[in-house]
């Protein structure tokens, strides 16, 4: 079931969309509601969806063999989640799970790569926007570890 376009432009990373592509993406994403503590993926994992954030809280953890799974952040409303299924391997980096009941923006990985690959504009102006979205997650999980 397709969304709203107007749910779609309300995300800072489909603002600089033409409409067009706003509606392109409106197609193949889904509003979809999580209780608490569901996980919308594990760290491996092969990444079909790509999130945003509508409501709610999720939390990043991460595994290391010593110490087992570790929260090192969490997301709020508007952010957006499983960036890395848009760059090979196309593999989750990270544990995402839901802190309270949450709703979601659904996005087929697979079907947004194929209109990237389709119209290359839309992929510059989302990767660039989810690249600032990731270096300023660094650097805020950066000030936090050295302050």
């Amino acid at each position: 079931m397709a969304t709203e376009p107007k749910l779609i432009q309300r995300f800072a990373c489909f603002q600089q969309l033409t409409e067009a592509q706003v509606k392109a993406i409106a197609e193949i994403s889904n509003s979809v509601c999580y209780m608490k503590d569901h996980t919308l993926f594990e760290e491996g994992d092969a990444a079909q969806w790509l999130y945003l954030l509508i409501d709610g809280d999720v939390g990043v953890s991460y595994s290391h063999p010593e110490t087992g799974e570790t929260q090192v952040d969490a997301v709020s409303s508007d952010e957006v989640l499983g960036c890395s299924g848009l760059i090979p391997p196309h593999h989750y980096t990270a544990t995402e799970k839901c802190l309270s009941n949450v709703e979601v923006l659904e996005i087929n990985m697979k079907d947004l790569r194929d209109l990237i690959e389709a119209d290359p504009q839309l992929g510059l102006k989302l990767q660039e926007h989810i690249i600032k979205t990731l270096n300023n997650r660094i650097l805020t999980l950066r000030h936090r570890a050295f302050s």
